[in-house]
């Protein structure tokens, strides 16, 4: 059984699967999230239940965490891990998760597409030496026996991941064929039981993931119960009470003309930092303004601002370069005490991505995939432990998104089981 916790941030999801695991100690489980100061919070507060963390610092398993994973899982262990190495599980792995019955937690959205670089004529020689094959665009490793250096790269992914082809036009109107590994569906359906924390699940592509494998899930809540702990529920009865108060605790900067930058529907997307270089030095002078001038006085260490890591180095500027945070960073709590946020996108998903699912029967909400995302990125903040923010997003499709999940929010909408 598939079960989604869908709940905002702050109502203890997190929490309500560590209660469930000190409660179900004679089950296995594998916990894995994006990043390991969560996976090392498992471990300190299950500690009975002996949770191990893959390494790829032991000489015993040739200095790789998939050995040693593999190992873990041979015994029955306990394992806590990031979404990256859960990626790579075998068909042996597998196999093993069946026989024991274990119970997969996957704290928020794991990403189920990632591309590759390869070329065209490298995949044809892999499939004329016989070790490939191509199933309509798919293709599968169908030879295992491989010794060779060129390949085993590719050979290695293969026996985990299909490799699916992306025919698109590229700037100049020609095919441009792009590669990606897609998750097998088997990584979720070997599992007993898997439990999904996260927020506004609809408009991610785990999401999308379990539609296009018809993977049936339920929805469950949290409850907070007499003893003050949180534990999983068939309905969200818990709300944090600081959820009625959002439009009183985030602030967001209703200055036209710094705003002006976002009037566009596309303003401040991927393409347009790739294409407007006056219009990017003028959002840096923005940001600068905001950073230096209107937040002046306030601590240089609350401050925050996110943006594509790869044009980042575009608005950059003094006093506020070091309190950079990737745009999509979700799972950390090292950023709660950020009070003051700049948030200069504006999400659109990768077009390949979207064709991908669309080829395969699902039609993306542009809106909840970007909402899901910027919503993640904001609750790094101060606003996860009930303070008042600062918010300044140019973008004016980013803006009222934002405004409108907040007047949803805080009237009792964006819950589960609407």
């Amino acid at each position: 059984m598939i079960r989604v916790c869908d709940a905002i941030m702050g109502t203890g999801k997190s929490s309500a699967a560590i209660t469930y695991m000190n409660e179900h100690k004679d089950e296995k489980f594998i916990y894995i999230t994006p990043y390991l100061d969560e996976a090392n919070r498992i471990k300190e507060q299950c500690a009975e239940m002996h949770f191990m963390e893959p390494s790829n610092k032991i000489e015993e398993f040739n200095f790789k965490k998939s050995e040693h994973t593999a190992a873990l899982i041979k015994q029955g262990r306990n394992i806590a891990t990031t979404h990256q190495a859960f990626k790579m599980y075998s068909d042996e792995m597998l196999e093993d998760i069946r026989n024991y019955g274990y119970r997969l937690i996957i704290d928020e959205n794991m990403d189920v597409l990632e591309r590759y670089d390869y070329h065209i004529d490298d995949i044809k020689i892999a499939i004329d030496a016989g070790y490939v094959e191509d199933v309509n665009g798919t293709y599968k490793l169908i030879r295992d026996d491989y010794n060779g250096v060129a390949f085993r790269e590719l050979f290695k992914f293969m026996k985990c991941r299909d490799l699916v082809r992306m025919d698109c036009k590229d700037g100049t109107g020609g095919i441009e064929r792009l590669f990606y590994w897609v998750l097998p569906p088997s990584l979720i359906t070997s599992f007993k039981d898997v439990f999904i924390l996260t927020y506004l699940f609809e408009g991610q592509c785990l999401h999308h993931f379990l539609e296009i494998y018809n993977l049936p899930y339920e929805y469950i809540g949290i409850n907070k119960g007499e003893d003050g702990k949180f534990r999983f529920s068939d309905c969200n009865w818990y709300t944090p009470e600081y959820v009625k108060n959002l439009g009183k605790m985030i602030h967001i900067m209703d200055n036209e003309k710094l705003n002006s930058i976002g009037d566009d529907i596309n303003a401040l997307s991927m393409s347009w930092y790739d294409k407007n270089e006056e219009e990017v030095e003028r959002l840096k002078r923005n940001v600068y303004n905001y950073a230096n001038n209107i937040w002046r006085g306030m601590p240089s260490d609350e401050k925050m601002w996110g943006c594509f890591k790869s044009y980042s180095h575009k608005v950059s500027g003094k006093g506020y370069t070091k309190s950079f945070l990737t745009f999509n960073t979700k799972a950390t709590n090292k950023y709660r005490d950020k009070h003051y946020l700049m948030y200069i996108v504006n999400i659109f998903m990768n077009v390949s991505d979207k064709r991908f699912y669309q080829r395969n029967g699902i039609e993306v909400d542009e809106d909840a995939y970007a909402l899901s995302v910027m919503v993640q990125w904001i609750w790094r903040s101060a606003i996860r432990d009930g303070d008042e923010i600062y918010l300044y997003i140019p973008s004016s499709r980013m803006r009222t998104l934002l405004l409108d999940w907040i007047e949803k929010t805080s009237k009792g909408g964006n819950r589960i089981n609407e």
